[in-house]
């Protein structure tokens, strides 16, 4: 019966607890589940008003920084690894087709997810280092998949004219967030655009160019935070990685790092003092420079 009252979808999953009278479905992506509510939200089925509403779930990963030829097979492969899983696609340029190097997945149990997360974190696929967040089931409606932010990695670890790279990354569109990562760990940093398409145009035009004699990636972040929560992750996972891989400092707790970004005063903590600060402001650059020392090692 459910199978026929969603006959105009494509059901991944269907399952039916007869106990508590509900029914739990799987379509072919967000879009279709948004009209399915939409649709069937107060429905009237066997003398009954339907409540139809998305699945909560605390088992979403969003995986970024795929190699650009990985294929979904590649990454259904890479997910299962981990353990049973409910879902899992790669996200595409509506404008190209192309694979835009993020995927989500879910899991059928938490555990999997954490399993997978702390793997995945910095795990090698080539020339590019994973990473692997948590995410909100509510971000995978067709119009917020898309991601705004671009992380762009391999910049020489010394680079600190964060008004030059401002002035690299406004020459297409300006963004609204401009940071190099400022820490220790050096090479990295995040833009903001404020739409996602303006962000894909520069991610195609800049991936591959060459900054102080480095030739950086330009890969897009997780989609759903802005730009300064993304740029606080990315430090905190690279401290992770950083601590990990030279033996320096006790392993620390990656899921309780991450889960503190949700704290405002965590991510104060996170970003001072290597961070003053950039909003870019339209119509206006600012001169005063905008990264603090690095943060002391104790």
């Amino acid at each position: 019966e459910v199978h026929d009252l969603l006959q105009d979808y494509e059901l991944k999953y269907c399952y039916v607890d007869r106990n508590k009278r509900t029914a739990f479905v799987t379509l072919l992506n967000g879009e279709q589940a948004q009209n399915a509510i939409q649709m069937f939200h107060q429905y009237s089925f066997r003398g009954k008003d339907l409540i139809v509403q998305l699945q909560p779930t605390d088992a979403l990963l969003c995986i970024t920084n795929l190699p650009a030829s990985f294929t979904l097979e590649e990454f259904e492969e890479l997910v299962r690894a981990y353990g049973n899983v409910e879902r899992c696609f790669l996200v595409y340029s509506e404008v190209t087709g192309h694979s835009k190097g993020y995927g989500f997945v879910e899991y059928m149990k938490k555990d999997f997810a954490a399993k997978a997360r702390l793997e995945l974190l910095g795990k090698q696929l080539g020339a590019s280092a994973l990473f692997a967040q948590w995410m909100d089931v509510n971000l995978l409606a067709t119009e917020l998949i898309h991601s705004k932010c671009l992380c762009i990695d391999k910049l020489p670890s010394d680079y600190r004219d964060s008004e030059e790279l401002l002035q690299f990354f406004s020459s297409i569109h300006k963004p609204v967030f401009c940071q190099d990562e400022g820490s220790y760990v050096g090479g990295f940093a995040v833009v903001e655009y404020s739409t996602a398409e303006h962000a894909e145009e520069v991610q195609q035009a800049a991936d591959g160019m060459t900054i102080n004699g480095s030739k950086v990636q330009v890969s897009f972040c997780a989609p759903g935070a802005p730009g300064r929560s993304t740029l606080a992750a990315l430090i905190a996972a690279q401290r992770v990685m950083h601590s990990n891989q030279k033996g320096l400092l006790p392993e620390p707790n990656p899921v309780q790092i991450m889960k503190s970004l949700n704290n405002p005063a965590m991510l104060q903590v996170l970003l001072q003092p290597q961070l003053c600060g950039r909003t870019v402001k339209p119509g206006k650059l600012h001169k005063p420079g905008l990264l603090g020392e690095p943060p002391a090692m104790e």
